[in-house]
């Protein structure tokens, strides 16, 4: 069993640096994959861009599977946890946590998300809903206000997206695409909710993306960053990086 927690991709080449190859070692098979998109108005912008792309990212790094499967409202729960108990590669998608999960606790799949012993990929969305914590703090029109709500747990850690920066110190208000992330709401999180991740998918002026992302494999957390990726740790006292436990590849 394998869990990735991730906040994005490098669009040009989403699963090199190592990544795919540490999928091929852990694959079982190649006979599915299950994708469980961010919301259910993210279905139509999974079938038409998102799948195609994750076809051309996994062929790239030579994994193709045989079925690919959405999972949507228009299921039964059996369907769906049949095709989650027999996936080869699941993916929880990016979007709305808070819809995703609605659409996960309708079909009644957690606890088969929760068991599942192949590997287990969220990103975004999905990585968030994974988490202890979805944590969302006041950054834009779309989300004014603190939301903090408790989640699927899997390994008892929280990941915040998208904290995309070069800094080496973590600036006191963070743009992120229009989205402000201020430190001062991170650490009051932390500190009455515990520490948590903020990951990293930032785009450079170059066309390359730094990405981090965290690794959960029978109880073992790992962390690794591509190209200058960062993951950050955010504490009831601050936010630092966690570079010396990152493993670059």
């Amino acid at each position: 069993m394998s869990r990735y927690y991730c906040s994005g991709f490098d669009k040009n080449d989403a699963f090199g640096y190592g990544l795919g190859d540490m999928f091929k070692e852990e694959l079982k098979n190649t006979k599915s994959i299950v994708y469980i998109p961010g919301g259910t108005d993210k279905i139509p912008k999974t079938i038409s861009k998102y799948i195609p792309n994750f076809t051309n990212y996994f062929k790239n790094v030579g994994i193709e599977f045989e079925n690919k499967i959405l999972i949507t409202l228009e299921m039964s729960k059996e369907e769906a946890k049949n095709a989650i108990k027999n996936a080869s590669f699941v993916m929880l998608m990016g979007g709305d946590p808070f819809s995703q999960k609605e659409m996960c606790e309708k079909l009644d799949i957690i606890n088969e998300l929760k068991n599942y012993n192949g590997i287990l990929l969220g990103y975004s969305a999905g990585a968030m809903l994974m988490s202890k914590y979805i944590i969302i703090t006041p950054c834009s029109d779309e989300y004014p206000d603190f939301r903090i709500e408790e989640v699927f747990n899997f390994d008892d850690i929280s990941i915040y997206s998208h904290n995309n920066t070069e800094d080496e110190m973590y600036p006191e208000e963070l743009d992120a695409d229009g989205e402000i992330y201020k430190k001062v709401d991170l650490i009051s999180v932390a500190k009455k909710y515990d520490e948590f991740y903020l990951l990293q998918d930032y785009l450079r002026e170059d066309g390359k993306t730094n990405v981090s992302y965290i690794k959960s494999s029978n109880g073992i957390i790992e962390k690794f960053r591509e190209e200058d990726g960062k993951i950050w740790i955010a504490t009831e006292d601050n936010i630092v990086l966690d570079s010396n436990k990152t493993k670059k590849i």
